[in-house]
């Protein structure tokens, strides 16, 4: 499928829309749901829970579908991810009890077991369900991230995953970035024209738009931090590379700022003081050369930037609740 295929299957009204124009009501079209197999009333939140078995097939992760327009989708839960884009014009959702409207750009990541439904679309508004199976809120971005030792990208996985524990779900704003709508594109392609290795683009697909949404969420949450004053950003990138040795007075002084100055900033902007933040990258670094590399691990405390090995040992079992030599076996 074409891009020009693409758009034109988007917008055309299918048998179901046609059907739910001329009723106002919501007609049940699961691909895989047979006669005997029924929808129920969840009993904890007395609301209808949709089963896996509707949408996925035996070893498949992903599915995807064109939302059908004209009619309501009733308040429901899942347990798989689910992905609402707004393609096209705009759409009205309810999700934990909040009334959200979404324009076009929108993309809204859900946790498994949120209540939600959505209200009737226009001819105009085309919204598109991506269903994810076998992963978690956070898996689905914080563990393409596992490998980046920057501070900043650890601070934004800590406060993401919190947010995201809180709200069960997350709103983004990609209107302004034209390659995640490019991105979504090849994904709906590649999803349609059913060729080989399907399952294997469209991860790789998926992956590319996670992190294009991890850089949205960097770039709001480092302007919510930086202020005309102090630039949170460019103060971790400066602690990133100069870790080893680095004393507060330093860092102060690289910006023009005294200590105390210095170290209040950072406690506000992390959550966390200076010799904290130094001990983070300091593991970071430690992980990363663990898991890539044969040092031993005298010359990984050295390279990490501890005075000592015995002070290396205590921190990193503080920290990850096992010796460097077993975090190295099991992640080798």
């Amino acid at each position: 499928m074409n891009l020009r295929e693409l758009e034109t299957y988007l917008h055309h009204i299918n048998v179901i829309e046609q059907k739910q124009k001329e009723s106002g009501k919501s007609i049940n079209d699961f691909p895989m749901l047979n006669e005997t197999e029924k929808l129920y009333l969840d009993p904890l939140f007395n609301i209808i829970r949709f089963p896996k078995n509707a949408f996925f097939k035996e070893g498949q992760n992903i599915f995807i579908s064109r939302h059908n327009r004209f009619a309501p989708m009733i308040e429901h839960l899942h347990d798989f991810i689910e992905i609402t884009y707004v393609y096209a014009g705009q759409c009205r959702q309810k999700i934990n009890g909040d009334e959200i409207d979404l324009p076009q750009g929108s993309l809204c990541v859900l946790d498994r077991d949120v209540p939600h439904s959505i209200e009737p679309l226009g001819e105009e508004d085309i919204l598109i369900n991506i269903l994810i199976n076998e992963e978690t809120f956070s898996s689905l971005f914080l563990l393409r991230m596992q490998n980046d030792t920057s501070l900043a990208t650890s601070f934004l996985t800590t406060a993401f995953d919190k947010q995201a524990r809180h709200d069960r779900y997350m709103i983004f704003d990609t209107s302004s970035n034209s390659r995640i709508h490019l991105q979504m594109q090849m994904l709906l392609s590649e999803y349609w024209s059913y060729q080989s290795q399907r399952e294997t683009f469209l991860s790789h697909y998926l992956q590319l738009i996670f992190m294009e949404l991890f850089r949205i969420y960097r770039d709001e949450t480092f302007a919510h931090h930086t202020s005309q004053r102090f630039d949170y950003a460019k103060v971790l990138d400066y602690i990133d590379s100069h870790y080893q040795g680095l004393k507060i007075s330093d860092l102060a002084q690289y910006f023009g700022y005294n200590s105390n100055y210095m170290s209040n900033m950072l406690k506000k902007h992390t959550g966390k003081n200076f010799q904290e933040i130094l001990l983070e990258k300091r593991l970071l670094i430690a992980c990363d050369l663990l898991s890539n590399t044969e040092l031993s691990i005298d010359n990984i405390a050295l390279e990490s930037g501890f005075n000592t090995t015995s002070y290396f040992f205590r921190q990193f079992k503080k920290r990850y609740g096992c010796t460097p030599s077993a975090y190295r076996k099991n992640n080798v």
